[in-house]
């Protein structure tokens, strides 16, 4: 008898033995869901399984974790990411985030191109938004900033601010410069504008010249105009294609005159010499800052980080989300979304990278951003200047 009790006992350990090593990720008998917020990842549009993807993943699990060890985790709340598919710009147009009363924000690593059509399906939620990147995408509705939408990189109309900031450093206060427009345009034309009164205020004597963008040979027609007035800076916001006749133009006269590029910089500018651009994302990986967050992951959690800018990306909006849910009221066991959006736009000291991130809550993006003045020579781009760039508030033009 005691033989098949001792048989019968060590029979039942082991079996508990194999349920448990076998289910060692299965949910626990009691109901955590109470005492979760969920986290919709949208990852970059070649999806999770490359170095962006695996290292936005991995950045997201070690915050997971972090929450879950923490004493009070956030309001005895633990966070929990969910990864969703990889959109394409067909894909977004109709898409519906498959949002729970448990969901309380949106994060978002795809292109601007995905980002742009997101919008609207996102304010049909009533969660935050929050892009990893968003330089193109624009947060005002009649004026009035959309409230749910958050983004780590400064609007594109930074560039005429650290073209301002930069002629501050390098030309005399009374130089006369040429900026050029193009009318009819959904960007170029107000950022034309916005420039033209920067330089203004700032005691420049900008001329402005407007340029129908679609017509070959435009440039031609003011050339002589804006050799004549220009003491030698063009600033250009005509969409790439007719800056690049400009260049020629110049080019082909044996003009001293400048260049600077109202447009990103991307490899189709680097035959053009002297050019010069401002940018607040290249070089992020040899010059973020970067190495010391894969570091940590790696040491803490045994995490590979392949690629740099995205985990400090993923990083970055991790920290941004956790505090503003951490800065809720600590009796509200129910996200009120009007004071997470408020919290959210009053967030400072974000850590990104050799950068420290403050929120603006008028533009729902961060105060300042590092941004390098690039030269265009022998084929690269070439930083000659870093500048701490504050971004524009709504600008009525």
């Amino acid at each position: 008898m005691k033989k098949v009790t001792f048989v019968i006992i060590t029979a039942c350990f082991y079996l508990s033995l194999g349920f448990f090593y076998g289910n060692a990720n299965a949910a626990p008998v009691t109901n955590t869901a109470a005492w979760t917020w969920d986290v919709l990842v949208l990852p970059p549009d070649e999806g999770w399984d490359n170095n962006a993807g695996i290292s936005i993943r991995n950045t997201l699990e070690w915050h997971r974790l972090e929450i879950i060890e923490r004493p009070d985790a956030i309001h005895e709340y633990e966070i929990e990411f969910i990864l969703l598919p990889p959109l394409t710009e067909t894909s977004a147009e109709a898409f519906a985030f498959p949002t729970t009363p448990r969901t309380v924000a949106i994060l978002s690593f795809a292109s601007e191109h995905v980002n742009r059509l997101l919008v609207n399906s996102a304010a049909a939620t009533g969660v935050p938004l929050m892009l990893a990147g968003g330089e193109n995408v624009f947060f005002f509705n009649n004026s009035r900033i959309m409230p749910f939408l958050f983004a780590l990189d400064l609007f594109r109309d930074f560039r005429c601010r650290a073209f301002v900031d930069y002629a501050r450093l390098t030309l005399p206060r009374d130089s006369r410069l040429g900026i050029m427009g193009a009318r009819f345009t959904l960007n170029e034309e107000r950022q034309a504008v916005i420039c033209f009164d920067l330089f203004t205020d700032e005691g420049f004597l900008p001329m402005p010249f407007w340029l129908d963008a679609t017509v070959r040979g435009s440039f031609s027609m003011v050339e002589q105009e804006v050799t004549q007035f220009s003491d030698g800076v063009l600033i250009s916001h005509i969409g790439g294609m007719a800056t690049r006749e400009v260049w020629h133009g110049i080019t082909a006269g044996r003009s001293p005159y400048r260049i600077w590029n109202g447009s990103a910089p991307d490899r189709s500018f680097i035959s053009f010499n002297g050019m010069v651009f401002a940018d607040q994302n290249m070089y992020l990986e040899e010059r973020g800052g970067f190495e010391q967050l894969r570091r940590n992951i790696w040491s803490t959690r045994i995490l590979a980080i392949p690629d740099l800018v995205a985990a400090g990306r993923a990083n970055a909006l991790a920290l941004w989300l956790v505090e503003g849910l951490a800065a809720l009221p600590r009796d509200n066991h129910t996200v009120r979304l009007s004071e997470l959006f408020n919290t959210l736009g009053n967030v400072s000291g974000i850590p990104f990278g050799n950068q420290t991130l403050d929120i603006n809550p008028n533009t729902n993006r961060p105060t300042h951003r590092q941004v390098n003045i690039l030269h265009v020579r022998n084929r690269n781009f070439y930083i000659s200047h870093t500048l701490n760039v504050e971004g524009l508030e709504y600008f009525e033009i």
